[in-house]
C-alpha cells in the first residue's frame, strides 16, 4: 500500500461516502426498525418529504383561477444527524450517504466512523447487491496572494502572455471527468477559485470518485473498496498540488 504524505492541517471541509444498492424487496420504512440504534449515534432524525402534483392535463390560464389536481406526498428520505449536525447519515430509496463536516481527523477515523454507521444496517442490507460506491472530498484553501496559481496547483486554466484578461478576476472554475484505466472507476473533479473582496482567494478542490463495480454488501468488502477509492482520490489530489501547497498544510 502506498504511503501518502501526511498533512498536519488537512484542507478537507466535507468528507462523504455513498453506496447505491438494489432496493428490490426493501422499503424505505423498513429502515425504521433501526431507528433506536441509529439514534445512539445520530440523536436527531429529519424526515424529508417529497410532494408530487398531477394536474391531470388541466391547462393553467393567465390570472387568478381555480385548478384541480391530485397530490402524492411521501417520505423521500430519513436524515439522521448528530446534535451539532456536523455528521449525517441519509437513507433514501436505494441510497445511503454518510457525510462528515467536522474538522478532518484523518482517513482511518473517517473510514471507521463510516463503516460503524453503515454496519448498523447490516441485517437489512446483508447479501444486497451494491451497484455503486463513491467517496467525495471537498478541500478548501485560502491564499492571501494568488498572483501565480502555478505556485500552488498543476492543473489550471491559463492564457498566453499576449491574451491576458482585461479586468481583475473575481472567480473562475472548471470541471474534469476522468476514467481510471482497467477499472469501473471514474472521477468528477471540480476546481474553483473566488476572490472574496478582502484580498483573500478561496480555492475549492472537489474530488468525487465513483466505482460502478457491483459488490455484495459486506463490511470487509466495503472497507477494501473504500481503500481503492481513496487511492484514486489521493492520486488526483497529490498529483495536482505543489510542494508549496503541501507546506501550507503543515
Amino acid at each position: 500500500m502506498k504511503n501518502w504524505t501526511n498533512l498536519n492541517n488537512p484542507p478537507v471541509v466535507v468528507a462523504l461516502f455513498q453506496l447505491k444498492f438494489n432496493s428490490t424487496g426493501i422499503k424505505l420504512t423498513d429502515f425504521l426498525k433501526y431507528d433506536t440504534i441509529l439514534k445512539h449515534i445520530f440523536p436527531i432524525r429529519k424526515d424529508n418529504i417529497q410532494v408530487g402534483i398531477d394536474l391531470g392535463g388541466t391547462s393553467i390560464p393567465l390570472g387568478v383561477s381555480k385548478i384541480t389536481g391530485t397530490s402524492n406526498v411521501k417520505i423521500g428520505s430519513y436524515l439522521y444527524c448528530t446534535v451539532d449536525q456536523k455528521v449525517k447519515l441519509e437513507i433514501s430509496e436505494g441510497t445511503i450517504t454518510y457525510i462528515d463536516e467536522l474538522p478532518y481527523q484523518g482517513w482511518e477515523k473517517f473510514k471507521e466512523s463510516t463503516l460503524k454507521s453503515i454496519s448498523t444496517l447490516t441485517e437489512i442490507l446483508s447479501n444486497t447487491e451494491v451497484v455503486r460506491t463513491s467517496i467525495r472530498f471537498i478541500n478548501r484553501f485560502s491564499f492571501e496572494n494568488f498572483d501565480n496559481p502555478q505556485e500552488y496547483f498543476k492543473t489550471l486554466i491559463s492564457s498566453s502572455e499576449g491574451n491576458q484578461l482585461p479586468f481583475p478576476l473575481r472567480q473562475y472554475g472548471f470541471r474534469l471527468l476522468m476514467d481510471i484505466p482497467d477499472s469501473d472507476i471514474y472521477s468528477n473533479v471540480n476546481q474553483n477559485v473566488e476572490n472574496d473582496r478582502t484580498n483573500s482567494f478561496i480555492y475549492t478542490f472537489d474530488i468525487d470518485v465513483l466505482d460502478r463495480q457491483h459488490l455484495i454488501f459486506d463490511k470487509e468488502t466495503l472497507a477494501k473498496n473504500m481503500e481503492t477509492l481513496r487511492s484514486v482520490k489521493n492520486e488526483i489530489f497529490f498529483g495536482n498540488i505543489t510542494q508549496k501547497t503541501i507546506d501550507l498544510c503543515n
